[in-house]
């Protein structure tokens, strides 16, 4: 019956804080708006009396809300065994530990006990209470006593231990009489505050109860971010960082390591889900994604749970960076699990993960006892640690006798048996086990340390010299929200930085650990809030993961792009696709190409546009040394014929050829071979204006010497015309040849004047500059167009000549000449308009189809003569029966 009461009232007072305390206590003032305020020790105080009934005299009417509340907890404190550590002291602390582990169902709360994180870290406070108590130096005035609890790492567990703070707020009362006229008793003293607890979860709770009462909380390991919302938690404090600051040095580790993909697991409460909410929030800063949702496990998850998560983890391939934010006992259960896994063939998730983890797992040997061969290349983030001097030899020296937990801990390492065995060092030595200081300690002994100094502080200014126990503080009690004043933003030392700074955080001062294959925590970086700046060994932590040789660690959705690839983004910034750029036109960035203006590629980083260079025909190609052989045979061909007519000007075959008009004809043959140069040469004003000029001049002055010479031909041996034909002496000849000419040349001068010459950059393709005049295609059609006129004028005329009475056949070799020359225009135009995105094709068969025009009138016309001047020299003689003498006749019989 008396366990029944027992659990009844607790949940009852459990139930009423959680929905009733809440709402009753947001509707009415504060306790310190009372006369005399909750700690004060008159009548308002609630007191036991020994009828099991709770009263004060005058108890204000807004105060008998929370008689029934009141009510419980004094049947509570009556009724109910709660193990408890408790040490003498004029001022009194609580202190909150999770001596043991949380139970696995909801019958038994806790479990098996805790050495490192439970017991270490009590005897951690209870040092430190010695060392103050000894010392003098921090509390000069009075004794530091505590009253120490168990959470069992569960939150509504945690609450109602809390209530014995509470009961001791409310138990310690002057003047205060019963209802049957008795006095009350007070068999404790109240706690000035709180020291604790560790997990974010449970504080959150705690530190909801004891702000009701306005008792000042400080813990030594709680990190959650919720905790520093301080309108829900105004007298919580920690010497700890919040999560958050551990979260972004998560963050900048991983990205240090160049990872974007990782998983993430965390505990469902305060710690995990607010936690991971931080990473997210500072791995989307740095470019890191998470592969799916947030894996979110909780102490009732079973061993098929966390098989489940691993394997799940497992088939995406992609992610190994696993983040973590996951309490202790979770931890051994998924590496354990992990374990079983591997060893029972999973062998694909034998060093398949690689943990980055929170200030849980720290630098704590319990999580990875037995499982150094899994986690070797974990990281680890703990806020800065340091070996507490004396810390270990006073637990070698402390016998558990008179400390409820610390016994129990002496019997779970098998040493209450032995009586020769009387303290935790003879314990240690008997079982053959090595006590390492929990990383945690130093932070319990800040905590009482910096409490201490501000409890003096506070004693000082209220009593001055003023004994403490005749000081009037002494009997009125410390108000939480003046004593938590003198802890914030006060340093334990001199020129050291203040422990918890004004919102109630400790200042952000982490390590960065890696484990070896020793499973020994070896230090590879850190980060300090006062610079914002992470040091960290890259390069050792990457070296201790398993790759294949020469190949980096990497957790990452998708890799780099190859070069001339844009990124074509899919569910998440981290994952994407790679698309091909035109790497001749375009220049990509990761998510788009663009195209780089006309004139303009990319250059060799595909990062940026840059001008074309401009090319033009070079001396050193073939496509400028074969038009400019030709034409220097073809130049050395016309000089050779031009010296045969001129030493042999007089002879009948030259006399009879029309020595004016072949001048003027090899005049613009050479003119044709000579423009070859100045078309392969590096356009310029002076070579485009030359160009113009001899393209048009060169053609018309052949030509133009034709078709004067046929003309002259066709009206000479007209048959049905016996008058003598006008203007065909030499001068005339050579008049009309210069007026077919002239019209060339003014045409030319016109055009020049109109669109003066120069050069200009054209783009025959979009990644090709071609420098070249400053005309077009339409400009080379104008240019010879009259040209064009006067070749069908002469083969129109070679045509009609080609009957000549008496077989004169010079007429045929014009003729020749005229078709061969049509041919060769013809088959130049479609190899002209067909090539336009090769500027060199067009400049060397434009080159080659001038020269050929020109070699085919000195080959057809010319190279008969010079054939019969210089190998037959007996048919150059004027006879009557010599087709010359008959022509020379004939020309001589109409001139006379």
């Amino acid at each position: 019956m008396k366990g029944t009461r027992f659990q009844f009232i607790s949940r009852t007072s459990l139930y009423i804080e959680q929905f009733q305390i809440k709402k009753y206590f947001s509707q009415i003032p504060p306790f310190h708006n009372f006369e005399n305020g909750v700690h004060s020790i008159n009548q308002n105080r609630v007191v036991a009396c020994p009828d099991m009934t709770c009263a004060s005299l005058n108890t204000p009417p807004i105060f008998r809300r929370f008689q029934l509340l009141l009510t419980f907890l004094c049947l509570f404190r009556l009724n109910s065994s709660v193990k408890q550590v408790t040490v003498p002291g004029q001022i009194v602390l609580g202190g909150l530990f999770p001596i043991h582990e949380a139970g696995r169902n909801a019958s038994h709360q806790c479990g098996k006990i805790k050495a490192d994180q439970g017991v270490q870290r009590m005897v951690a406070m209870l040092f430190a209470l010695e060392k103050v108590n000894r010392d003098r130096q921090l509390l000069p005035q009075a004794s530091l006593g505590a009253q120490i609890l168990d959470t069992c790492s569960v939150d509504s567990y945690a609450l109602e231990q809390t209530l014995e703070f509470i009961k001791s707020v409310m138990s310690n009362g002057d003047g205060v009489t019963c209802a049957d006229g008795s006095t009350g008793s007070y068999t404790r003293q109240p706690v000035v505050a709180v020291v604790g607890a560790a997990g974010s979860q449970v504080s959150v709770m705690v530190a909801s109860m004891l702000q009701l009462f306005k008792i000042p909380q400080v813990s030594y390991s709680s990190t959650g971010a919720e905790l520093s919302e301080k309108p829900r938690f105004a007298f919580f404090s920690r010497v700890v960082p919040p999560d958050n600051l551990q979260a972004q040095v998560m963050a900048r580790v991983i990205g240090a390591l160049e990872w974007t993909y990782v998983h993430a697991i965390a505990d469902t409460g305060s710690y995990g889900e607010r936690g991971m909410d931080s990473f997210r929030a500072a791995a989307a800063e740095n470019g890191i994604c998470i592969d799916g949702d947030v894996q979110k496990i909780s102490r009732r998850w079973t061993e098929k749970n966390f098989r489940d998560l691993l394997i799940r983890m497992h088939r995406t391939r992609k992610a190994r960076g696993v983040v973590m934010f996951v309490d202790e006992d979770n931890l051994k259960r998924l590496l354990k699990t992990l374990d079983i896994l591997v060893a029972e063939g999973h062998s694909e998730l034998d060093r398949h993960f690689w943990f980055v983890a929170s200030d849980s797992w720290g630098i704590k040997q319990s999580v990875v006892r037995g499982l150094e061969h899994r986690t070797y290349g974990a990281i680890t983030i703990a806020p800065m640690v340091r070996e507490e001097t004396g810390y270990l030899e006073y637990f070698r020296s402390l016998s558990p006798k008179g400390f409820v937990f610390l016994e129990e801990f002496f019997e779970y390492l098998g040493c209450s048996a032995t009586e020769e065995v009387k303290t935790f060092g003879d314990c240690f030595d008997m079982v053959n086990v090595t006590l390492k200081q929990e990383s945690y300690v130093p932070f319990v002994v800040d905590t009482v340390k910096i409490i201490a100094k501000a409890i003096s502080m506070y004693i000082e200014d209220d009593c001055g010299k003023t004994p403490f126990h005749k000081c009037s503080l002494a009997q009125s009690g410390f108000r939480g929200e003046r004593l938590q004043k003198y802890y914030r933003n006060m340093s334990l030392n001199k020129n050291e930085p203040a422990l918890i700074d004004a919102n109630g955080d400790g200042i952000g001062r982490y390590d960065v650990f890696q484990l070896d294959m020793n499973g020994v925590y070896q230090k590879v970086g850190k980060w300090r809030s006062t610079d914002d700046f992470l040091s960290v060994e890259v390069e050792k932590i990457r070296h201790a993961f398993k790759t294949a040789h020469g190949e980096r660690p990497m957790s990452v959705c998708s890799t780099d792009c190859p070069r001339g690839h844009y990124r074509a983004y899919q569910d998440q910034t981290c994952c994407w696709a790679c698309i091909p750029c035109d790497t001749s036109t375009s220049i990509h960035n990761e998510t788009s190409c663009e195209e780089c203006a006309i004139g303009m590629v990319p250059d060799r980083t595909l990062h940026f546009c840059v001008p074309i260079p401009p090319v033009s025909m070079q001396w050193d190609t073939t496509w400028s040394l074969i038009p400019a052989a030709f034409s220097t045979l073809g130049i050395a061909s016309t000089i050779f014929v031009v010296s045969v007519f001129l030493k042999f000007s007089n002879t009948p075959v030259i006399m009879a050829s029309g020595r004016e008009l072949c001048y003027c004809m090899m005049c613009g043959i050479g003119m044709c071979y000579v423009l070859t140069f100045f078309l392969v040469s590096q356009p310029t004003v002076i070579t485009c204006s030359l160009t113009r000029i001899l393209m048009g001049l060169s053609m018309s002055a052949i030509y133009a010497a034709i078709i004067t010479k046929t003309n002259r031909l066709a009206r000479v041996f007209k048959p049905d015309s016996a008058q003598r034909p006008k203007f065909i002496t030499p001068k005339a000849q050579v008049g009309i040849c210069m007026g077919i000419v002239s019209v060339q040349l003014i045409g030319t001068f016109v055009w020049l004047f109109f669109d003066p010459p120069g050069t200009m950059v054209v783009f025959p393709s979009r990644t090709e500059a071609v420098l070249t005049c400053k005309a077009t295609t339409s400009h080379l059609l104008i240019s010879l167009l009259y040209n064009i006129l006067l070749i069908v004028a002469c083969t129109v005329y070679a045509f009609k000549t080609r009957k000549i009475p008496e077989n004169f056949n010079e007429t045929r070799h014009i003729g020749f000449t005229m078709y061969s020359t049509c041919i060769l225009w013809l088959a130049f135009g479609p190899i002209y308009f067909a090539t336009q995105s090769d500027f060199r094709i067009q400049i060397t068969s434009l080159c080659m189809c001038i020269s050929l025009s020109g070699t085919v009138a000195l080959i057809c016309f010319f190279a008969p003569k010079v054939y019969i001047v210089l190998f037959q020299p007996y048919k150059n003689v004027r006879t009557r029966q010599s087709a010359v003498g008959r022509l020379v006749n004939q020309q001589m019989r109409f001139m006379r």
